[in-house]
């Protein structure tokens, strides 16, 4: 089984160079990361937001000491405006997966307006055979949206066009039992982020995998089943290399 990890926590955490950091990462049988890469002209200074010619130098690197990636969380103020650097990664780098948020009001006309944009990114990017995934935060559990949560209803208005990366940790701090998150969506989950809280419904800030309340195992086992991509994504860290060694076995033993 392949594990992988986003890169958001340990590169806004981690006081070592980039290189050395992903050294660290593949020596704990981590397989492939997903870094977060800034799109449509939008600039940051965090150091979690990886410019595009950060990404392609690092990627030679990557590739050399047998990093894999995979998948793409997209930084932008416009999708729109992304789509051509995302088709130049599937086609140069085979990135078959970006993955972006949701919109930051969670109203059903927001969400309509949303989806027909989506719908004109997605049909683009069956060019190069690439999916566009939603990566879900903590309220877009908690707001409900004709029955539904806000995550659930965007996907339903996108009529199949585009799938969960499904955030385990932020599902249950909005109040879904996670599991039973994974399972009503199981045809539509294609990726899965790994993130543990011991309180998700008070906690500000996460913990090892395996050492909260939430149901790792049996997420894995959904998973497994699926054969969809299992990424470790933890924000908080004492000792990284000795809290990522830990999350990474739990996976592993728990496989």
């Amino acid at each position: 089984m392949k594990i992988g990890l986003n890169l958001y926590g340990p590169c806004s955490k981690q006081a070592m160079k980039d290189e050395d950091l992903l050294i660290a990462v593949r020596a704990l049988e981590i397989d492939f990361v997903e870094p977060c890469v800034l799109m449509g002209g939008l600039t940051h200074d965090n150091p979690s937001f990886w410019t595009m010619s950060k990404f392609q130098h690092l990627y030679k690197f990557m590739n050399n000491i047998g990093l894999e990636v995979k998948s793409i969380h997209v930084v932008t103020e416009s999708i729109q405006d992304s789509v051509d650097e995302m088709i130049m990664l599937a086609n140069e780098y085979g990135i078959k997966q970006f993955v972006i948020g949701m919109p930051n009001k969670l109203e059903e006309s927001v969400l309509r307006e949303r989806a027909l944009v989506l719908f004109s990114v997605t049909e683009r990017l069956k060019s190069c055979g690439a999916r566009l995934l939603i990566h879900n935060n903590q309220p877009d559990t908690a707001v409900q949206i004709n029955g539904v949560t806000a995550l659930e209803r965007l996907v339903d208005l996108c009529d199949g066009k585009v799938g969960f990366q499904l955030d385990l940790g932020w599902c249950a701090a909005g109040g879904e039992d996670p599991i039973a998150f994974f399972t009503r969506n199981e045809s539509r989950v294609e990726s899965l982020h790994f993130k543990d809280f011991v309180k998700p419904e008070v906690s500000e800030s996460d913990v090892t995998i395996g050492s909260g309340s939430i149901d790792t195992k049996s997420a894995i086992e959904i998973a497994q089943k699926l054969r969809i991509p299992m990424l470790i994504d933890q924000d908080s860290y004492g000792d990284i290399r000795v809290d990522l060694k830990k999350s990474a076995e739990f996976i592993i033993k728990k496989s």
